[in-house]
């Protein structure tokens, strides 16, 4: 009875994932042109609230506990459009924080660039649960999460939201992502990213799961990704709470 009355309280389900992105600006696509580095770390997913919501990743069982195993990940700044197509390119210098033309290049293998995996959240309980909201708070600068959804779980699910309209970052500032190897930055259409970092779920009837392809990243056109503007991602925390049904 005492573990089931904790349990109603708070259910904390704690998705750990410790990402160090160092921004190698010795490589030769980035938009770093100086030894500098960037870095993230403790990157948490869990449910707080009186309810019986559940979070799974990609490929864990649904659970209070989910570790996402990414460490130590070095990555370099890329830019997308579709969350699918990533480019990366030089930078025109050091305090400009876009592309430059002629430098553009797809990027085949994204394990250097993206974090790719999912977060899903299921209502384990027996009634429905209201208001169920996804916070996230710890982005600063030029760093980018989207959360796209999708059909189901799983390493290679394709995404069926709109990538443009699931981006967030910490000012909700205008960008032009690149989309394409040899097509001009203007060639794209902008991308206004959710400024208060915040993802109205909506209810979740009982055992209704949702399901969201999950990318973090460090967006190369952003005015910020430059030398001169370093920063870090400390703490990207991912809250998600509801409300039971009365």
């Amino acid at each position: 009875m005492k573990a089931n009355s904790r349990r109603r309280v708070l259910i904390s389900s704690m998705a750990m994932l410790l990402v160090a992105l160092v921004a190698l600006s010795t490589a030769t696509f980035a938009w770093f042109t100086t030894n500098t580095s960037a870095t993230a770390s403790g990157m948490n997913v869990y449910t707080v609230k009186s309810s019986k919501l559940e979070i799974c990743s990609a490929t864990s069982d649904w659970d209070t506990l989910v570790d996402y195993n990414v460490d130590e990940k070095a990555l370099l700044p890329a830019s997308s459009a579709n969350g699918t197509a990533w480019f990366k390119a030089d930078a025109n210098s050091e305090t400009d924080g876009s592309a430059k033309a002629g430098t553009y290049a797809s990027i085949t293998n994204t394990s250097s660039y993206v974090v790719k995996d999912q977060l899903n959240i299921r209502n384990a309980g027996e009634t429905t649960i209201n208001d169920v909201t996804v916070t996230i708070s710890g982005l600063t600068s030029y760093a980018r999460v989207a959360l796209v959804p999708t059909t189901a779980q799983g390493t290679a699910v394709a995404n069926t939201g709109t990538f443009a309209n699931c981006v967030f970052d910490a000012d909700g500032a205008a960008y032009t992502p690149l989309s394409a190897a040899s097509a001009p930055a203007a060639d794209a259409a902008q991308i206004t990213p959710n400024g208060t970092a915040t993802l109205n779920v909506g209810p979740l009837a009982s055992e209704a799961a949702v399901y969201y392809n999950l990318y973090v990243w460090f967006e190369g056109q952003d005015v910020d990704c430059n030398d001169n503007t370093m920063n870090t991602i400390e703490d990207l925390t991912f809250s998600v709470t509801g409300t039971p049904a009365a």
